[in-house]
């Protein structure tokens, strides 16, 4: 978000039902020991303004889920540009980018940092064409199962001859390949989830991942150059 205001974006909106943890400190840039507890859409909020007092902001003080989704979007509508997803729980995810598509929203995806050391790692593609990124690979599944999103082949193959079409969701991920959980550890996310994950993140990851992101909703707006996404 804060590299959008700073680049010139006038109009933002905020989603997230999520408060501050003393363990986002690591990471995340509105994250101060005086801000632990302050929830995160309004603490950036105030950032935000306190870098452009002209910026329109709007927050949303919601998770998104399958169930809510659409109500959101709608309301957005049709003043809505592009959608910027950093959701790490494949459940919402995935009903977002599926909601974005149907409603042909632009939309840049985030894959996983945890474990992820590599900021050089860090690159971009149609979200058909991700690998080593295990929340991302579950919503392409999710979006096939539930979704009716063309089914999918093992990268570098081909199917009838033509290789498949792309979804057009540009997607930011790294080609790191993923760690493994400690013994007993579980990578499960939901909404409402503890504050720690068992792989831990770093900022100069997870940073790359923000500027790369809002790259590419800068370079659409700035060049008229919107990406429709699509089923296949």
């Amino acid at each position: 978000a804060e590299a959008l205001c700073r680049s010139g974006v006038g109009n933002l909106v905020l989603i997230d039902l999520d408060d501050i943890c003393i363990s986002n400190t690591n990471r995340q840039l509105h994250t101060t020991s005086q801000a632990v507890g302050e929830m995160k859409i309004d603490e950036m909020k105030r950032r935000l303004l306190s870098i452009n007092p002209q910026c329109n902001i709007v927050n949303i003080h919601q998770f998104v889920s399958r169930t809510n989704v659409n109500h959101i979007l709608d309301g957005l509508l049709p003043d809505l540009d592009a959608c910027l997803d950093a959701i790490d729980g494949s459940l919402s995810k995935t009903a977002l980018i599926a909601a974005c598509v149907e409603k042909k929203i632009p939309i840049v995806t985030c894959g996983g940092a945890a474990g992820k050391t590599d900021p050089t790692r860090v690159t971009t593609d149609d979200l058909t064409r991700v690998h080593e990124d295990k929340l991302l690979s579950t919503c392409r599944t999710g979006l096939r199962r539930q979704y009716g999103f063309a089914a999918g082949i093992k990268i570098g193959t081909k199917k009838r001859g033509k290789t498949v079409k792309k979804w057009r969701v540009q997607t930011v991920y790294s080609t790191e390949p993923p760690k493994e959980l400690p013994e007993g550890e579980t990578d499960k996310v939901t909404a409402l989830r503890r504050c720690d994950g068992a792989l831990g993140t770093a900022c100069f990851v997870t940073g790359t991942f923000g500027f790369v992101a809002a790259g590419l909703i800068v370079n659409m707006i700035a060049n008229n150059a919107k990406m429709i996404p699509r089923k296949g």
